[in-house]
């Protein structure tokens, strides 16, 4: 486990870098082509070694052959004692004259009279590695010729080194046959191959170890200075403008280095100029807003002092009496709207947070667009708790909220309902908002709560403003430290879900609050709206308006 834990580690650091994962690379492909470099060389020496060894042995035995004949030639023996004297002495000779790698002489009686010689052996610990075959074959030659066998044999503890046995037959004084047989070794020659694999391996560890110091540092070269591109660059988009890099080179990385301080500089340009308009646009909507407020209120003050007398007026008058009363209100709502951007354009809006039920402003938002829902013929359906549900809230933009919502909600049913229901824990509540009408494409979706944004420009609405109310809703349920979030689909109406949490300055999680939605894209939610007795506003109708879509199997079962 320690190994496994250890192996994960280095893993991951080396995912993490690219210096390091080409560094082991290149440390690994060098290992590699260094091993097998190392492999077929001890190989091909090891072949041309043992294949030399083998010719000289064969040299020095055909000559051991030659002047054992002719010492038996020229020696003069008439009985067995005298046999076996010479072939001692030849033994004896040939193992003091052999070659150095010459590690025994084995002299044989194999046939008439000398089959009964003792065997002469100079060293009888090699003796078994002639073979039955061998012997044999030797002991049958007529030609004079000269066998071999490779051969394995063990010393101290070394198993298995490399050797031969060579055999040939000798013809004695009397024309009988003796087998004479000498044992070889290759020691020195494997020595020498392992001291060359030795040497290999260990200059393929150093010369591998050489490329990787080499690596790391040409790669360093490249990949600091691009570092401290990548630490600028995080450092400017986390709001430091004067970052920049230090111009030290003169090559590709340099013209990286020039270019980024370049970008950085067009970018604070481009940013200052951009900031200076969006002052200048702050200002001006803030002072026309503030310069409107005095002539507006005149023109409201005379505009209800009208409304109080338009029954001396005819019918004509009394209408364009009428009309300027709703234009002046709904021109006072945009001011009023502008005025709550520009204050939270510089940053001077704030929440007056109070412990309060969170349906009275649902309720308050209901009787506001009441009139609006029947006169465009839109059940509100609204289901609230017997009891009481307390939130820390600023009411009035709740409300807001609330209002925007369900004026939007009206606007796009279609006849069909609105919903208003309510969720809460000991965390947060959320209120949601739904409608069974148009619906808006997922292309559009991410667009409304954009400034002066219309799902439908081209449609007469009864509560058309500036396209600011859903941005204001926005920014006001962010002063709550709640959110707001949106799901639609075509022809299946749009969903809203308000969160505030109880306490102020709480921000919980989304998966801390009693409801939401279960993804990104559909309108199932999780979770469970608290029950309640349902009332119907803004119509009066006696029938059971239906949603003009089967209920979504997701909300009555998660919901």
């Amino acid at each position: 486990m320690p190994l496994l834990r250890l192996w994960r580690r280095l893993r991951a650091a080396i995912r993490r870098s690219l210096q390091r994962r080409i560094i082991v690379i290149v440390v690994l492909m060098s290992l590699a082509i260094a091993f097998g470099f190392s492999v077929v060389s001890v190989v091909s020496v090891r072949s041309t070694l043992l294949k030399q060894a083998s010719e000289q042995s064969q040299r020095d035995f055909t000559e051991e052959v030659q002047r054992a004949q002719a010492n038996l030639d020229s020696s003069d023996v008439v009985n067995r004692i005298d046999y076996q004297r010479l072939i001692t002495d030849l033994a004896s000779t040939l193992q003091d004259e052999g070659s150095s790698n010459l590690l025994g002489v084995y002299i044989v009686g194999e046939s008439g009279e000398y089959d009964s010689v003792v065997p002469v052996s100079t060293d009888p610990e090699y003796m078994s590695l002639i073979s039955d075959t061998m012997r044999d074959e030797v002991a049958s030659d007529e030609a004079g010729d000269i066998f071999y066998q490779p051969v394995g044999y063990g010393r101290e503890n070394q198993p298995d080194l490399p050797g031969a046995i060579l055999g040939a037959s000798l013809t004695m004084p009397d024309g009988g046959d003796v087998s004479l047989f000498a044992a070889y070794s290759y020691e020195s020659q494997e020595r020498s191959v392992m001291s060359i694999q030795t040497t290999l391996l260990a200059c393929s560890l150093v010369l591998s170890v050489v490329i990787g110091l080499m690596t790391w540092r040409v790669l360093r070269g490249i990949i600091r200075p691009v570092e401290s591109v990548a630490v600028a660059a995080e450092y400017l988009s986390d709001g430091n403008r004067s970052a920049r890099v230090k111009v030290d080179r003169y090559d590709e990385i340099g013209v990286l280095q020039r270019s980024f301080n370049e970008m950085a500089d067009s970018l604070n340009t481009t940013i200052e100029e951009l900031e200076t308009i969006s002052s200048m646009q702050r200002r001006f909507v803030s002072d026309v807003s503030h310069e409107l407020r005095t002539p507006v209120t005149t023109i409201r003050m005379a505009a209800d002092l009208l409304e109080s007398r338009k029954g001396d007026f005819d019918s004509t008058t009394a209408r364009t009496v009428e009309l300027l009363g709703d234009q002046t209100t709904r021109f006072q709502d945009m001011l009023a709207d502008l005025l709550e951007i520009s204050r939270y354009d510089a940053g001077s809006a704030a929440a007056d947070l109070i412990a309060m039920d969170m349906r009275g402003p649902i309720n308050e938002a209901v009787r506001d667009v009441v009139e609006i829902a029947q006169a465009k013929q839109v059940p509100i359906e609204v289901t609230l708790p017997d009891r009481e549900v307390y939130a820390d809230i600023d009411a009035r933009r709740i409300e807001r909220i609330l209002r925007n919502l369900l004026g939007n909600a009206v606007d796009f049913a279609e006849g069909k309902p609105v919903e208003v229901r309510i969720a809460a824990n000991d965390v947060g509540v959320v209120v949601g908002v739904r409608d069974y009408g148009t619906g808006i494409s997922q292309e559009n979706l991410s667009h409304v709560f954009d400034r002066f944004w219309r799902a439908d420009a081209s449609r007469s609405r009864i509560t058309g403003g500036t396209g600011l109310g859903l941005s204001i809703s926005l920014q006001d349920a962010r002063l709550h430290h709640g959110g707001l979030e949106v799901r639609s689909a075509l022809g299946k109406g749009t969903w809203f879900l308000l969160s505030v949490p109880v306490k102020s300055g709480e921000r919980p999680g989304p998966e801390q609050y009693p409801i939401r939605f279960a993804d990104d894209t559909s309108m199932n939610v999780l979770g469970r709206f608290l029950t309640g007795q349902t009332r119907r506003e803004g119509w009066e109708g006696d029938d059971d308006r239906g949603r003009g879509i089967a209920d979504d199997s997701e909300e009555d079962g998660n919901a």
